[in-house]
């Protein structure tokens, strides 16, 4: 749970509740929205939402009076990544005050009940998108991808766990921030499309902090990387192995191999995934006709169609639909 308190000059502060990872179990199309207006002094907007126990968080302020908030996470440690997309801002993280604009990155760990200090000054207008990533959902990213975050490691256990903030010279992390804000807002959010963006942002970051060339097998990583993006915008009707490779700039073999030592799954998964997830969220609508879904979102037939789902799911289109619309 996040807790926040909002303090405007000498008026009693307001006390808020956020639901945090714990709270909001299951995939990015999760959602928690909240759009408040502090006495007339302060409107904020959060949304939310949690991709296993990473929690992705925007936050939008525009401040009419001086205010401080006090947020404060009360859960398990955590790695917070947070970009600065709009506005400025004076925050106080793990102890160290920092003045930043538009554009600032910083990273550090937060510890359970640790306090994080927003100093907003009246005619503000701030925005921030923020990761959060459970110190047991780290070491499952560290497995997957240990040349970026295995640097990181050791300030869970630091007294010193600010990493500080750096400066985005080439745009990189604040593009793929953007991005990420741009799917927290949007209805419809892919759960690797977001990881994706989270791993663009800490890979961004690893090379401005280190100041260092990525490792050799990076370039094809980033291929594969665009390959999924591909893929996600594409899914009902994705282009052939040979026409995805060409387009990333790899070859057929190594973009089977590698997107599946990435992802744990071949790219007919993926796909297959994509569009099983979202003949689900069309079955419950009710609007479409099975052939009508099945049409929709590439199956050759809606046999097929209905095989594919009934494997990943247990149960055929026709009697999901009936479960759904009975409850």
């Amino acid at each position: 749970m996040f807790k926040s308190v909002i303090k405007c000059g000498t008026e009693t502060p307001i006390t808020m509740y956020l639901p945090s990872a714990g709270d909001l179990k299951g995939n990015p199309d999760t959602i928690f929205s909240s759009t408040t207006t502090v006495r007339d002094c302060c409107d904020m907007t959060t949304r939310l939402c949690v991709h296993n126990q990473t929690v992705v968080m925007y936050n939008s302020y525009y401040v009419r009076q001086n205010c401080i908030i006090e947020d404060t996470r009360q859960d398990e440690n955590a790695l917070i990544f947070s970009v600065i997309t709009s506005g400025n801002v004076v925050e106080i993280i793990c102890g160290h005050q920092v003045e930043h604009g538009a554009g600032a990155i910083n990273m550090g760990i937060m510890w359970n009940n640790s306090q994080h200090v927003l100093q907003l000054a009246a005619e503000c207008k701030f925005e921030k998108i923020s990761v959060m990533m459970s110190e047991s959902d780290f070491k499952i990213y560290n497995e997957r991808y240990p040349i970026i975050l295995s640097r990181f490691v050791k300030h869970f256990s630091s007294d010193k766990p600010f990493m500080g903030d750096v400066i985005d010279k080439n745009g990189k992390i604040l593009e793929a921030a953007h991005d990420l804000q741009n799917a927290i807002l949007s209805k419809n959010i892919n759960p690797y499309y977001v990881e994706g963006l989270i791993v663009e942002c800490l890979v961004n970051y690893y090379y401005e902090v280190f100041n260092q060339p990525l490792p050799d097998n990076y370039a094809t990583c980033r291929k594969i990387f665009k390959a999924r993006i591909l893929l996600t915008e594409n899914f009902t009707k994705p282009p052939t192995l040979r026409e995805l490779a060409s387009q990333v700039g790899t070859n057929e073999c190594t973009l089977k191999k590698v997107f599946k030592q990435m992802f744990s799954m071949t790219v007919f998964d993926y796909v297959n995934d994509l569009r099983i997830n979202k003949a689900v969220r069309l079955l419950s609508e009710n609007n479409l006709t099975i052939n009508e879904i099945s049409n929709e979102l590439g199956f050759s037939s809606q046999s097929h169609f209905s095989n594919a789902f009934r494997k990943k799911i247990g149960i055929t289109p026709n009697e999901f639909r009936k479960n759904a619309l009975s409850k």
